[in-house]
């Protein structure tokens, strides 16, 4: 399963270390954030506002500084990290189309033989916790997270909503607690961000306690609408002159702090030295309509320029993963669950369908790369197609017609385009990507491929 004997020593190694360190099964928790720029955390060069607790995350551990998501927009990226597999690989490239996925008895959603990290985990005895954004399927009955490997939830099915309590009763926007709703209304001070965080303590302060567990906890923030609380504003010293970046800060601020509220949770319960923490955005931020920043990134959510498919990625184990590392090792969201399999045993236990790799030997510093490997991406009905290999990235826009060849190491803003100073490698690039297309099942409808009458108007409009 791995790629090389080179390879499979350096994970016997990584995995002997980590059991000295940590002599039962670690927990799992994954914190990801939404929509959150690429330099938009102080740990990233931020200037503007402070991050301090997701900072910890990342100077306590590895800061990766090429670290990669599945896609540029959020189900199909949700998809790729809880199944560590491409979701191109069973035709899974666009945001859900909700006017077929909430249709009574949709087949719209993360297909049902792709298992998730909460599937592999639990074969292995982890109580599975899933709280926050969902947004792999508005049928209940068949893609509800319960349904999908977890034993708990708490967030929204759906893929945005108000961060105030809602008025009126949405059955993808409003919080559920398992198959159950929350009455938000009788919450006091109700903001979704600290809501969701409260849950995540409960769980982690009921939990079994000689239960290993893992928890997805998946904030809707710092995704639209643009929705601060006053009392965070107030804290924020810069002088924003744009408005919406200031509210956007202080989304940001006021998730950072609720990341806090569950770092010190874990440090209470006595259990940060046995629980895995990562933390990343599920793609680039939306520059145009929440104001983030990619700095120094091309691009932004949506599209398959870095400022896309980049993302701040952090991980940490305390007294196992040496703190203070800065990675440049590209990296992706499908490397987590065959690192989550390594390090919790599961990978003995059945064989792992992945396109990622265990990052333990990485983390763990017993090598300082990773085997050779290329990522590839496709998204909007087969009109963007990206293809890293090593240091360059080639980029076909087909749409419009356009193809771009970088060298990412050198040029980080894809700035300078060498498809005309360098023509034979684009042709190698684009083939081997061509090739790759051909081994790819049919978009799914409504989550890659349009409704047949959206076909037609998709044709039109071109």
């Amino acid at each position: 399963m791995f790629r090389s004997v080179a390879w499979i020593a350096l994970l016997a190694g990584g995995f002997a270390a980590a059991a000295q360190a940590a002599p039962k099964k670690p927990n799992v928790l994954i914190i990801l954030a939404d929509d959150l720029g690429y330099a938009d955390l102080s740990v990233q060069g931020c200037k503007q506002f402070k991050t301090p607790n997701i900072d910890r995350i990342f100077n306590e551990g590895v800061r990766f500084t090429q670290g990669y998501v599945a896609n540029s927009v959020c189900a199909p990226s949700r998809a790729g990290l809880l199944t560590g597999r491409m979701g191109s690989s069973f035709g899974f490239e666009s945001n859900l189309n909700h006017d077929l996925s909430s249709k009574p008895g949709s087949t719209v959603g993360l297909p049902l033989d792709q298992k998730t990290i909460a599937d592999v985990l639990k074969a292995v005895g982890y109580e599975n916790y899933c709280i926050g954004k969902w947004h792999l399927g508005d049928n209940q009955k068949l893609f509800h997270p319960l349904k999908r490997g977890f034993d708990a939830f708490c967030g929204l099915i759906s893929g945005s909503r108000s961060y105030w309590a809602l008025e009126k009763h949405d059955p993808i926007k409003t919080l559920m607690v398992d198959y159950g709703y929350m009455d938000e209304g009788q919450v006091e001070d109700f903001y979704v961000t600290d809501v969701l965080t409260d849950k995540a303590i409960h769980y982690l302060e009921t939990r079994q306690k000689d239960q290993p567990f893992f928890m997805y906890l998946s904030y809707t923030a710092p995704h639209g609408p643009l929705e601060a609380k006053d009392d965070v504003l107030e804290r924020l010293d810069y002088d924003f002159k744009n408005p919406k970046r200031k509210i956007y800060a202080g989304m940001v601020v006021n998730m950072d702090d609720n990341v806090g509220r569950v770092l010190n949770c874990l440090d209470d319960l006595g259990i940060s030295e046995n629980t895995l923490i990562v933390f990343l955005s599920d793609n680039g931020g939306p520059t145009d309509k929440n104001s983030s920043s990619n700095w120094p990134l091309r691009g932004m959510k949506g599209q398959l320029f870095e400022g896309g498919v980049r993302v701040p990625f952090g991980v940490c184990w305390k007294g196992t993963i040496p703190p203070g590392q800065v990675n440049n090792e590209p990296v992706i969201s499908l490397d987590l669950l065959p690192t989550f399999a390594a390090i919790s045993g599961a990978d003995k236990k059945t064989t792992i369908e992945t396109d990622g790799l265990n990052l333990m030997p990485l983390l763990m510093q017993r090598t300082g790369s990773l085997p050779g490997r290329t990522f590839y991406w496709r998204r909007g009905e087969k009109t963007q197609v990206a293809i890293r290999e090593g240091k360059f990235k080639y980029h076909q826009n087909r749409r419009k017609g356009e193809e771009f060849l970088w060298n990412i190491e050198d040029d980080i803003g894809e700035k300078n385009n060498l498809v005309k100073e360098h023509p034979e490698l684009a042709s190698r690039m684009r083939a081997q990507y061509e090739k790759w297309e051909t081994t790819l099942p049919p978009l799914g409808v409504g989550i890659g491929a349009p409704a047949p009458d959206e076909g037609k108007k998709s044709q039109k409009r071109k």
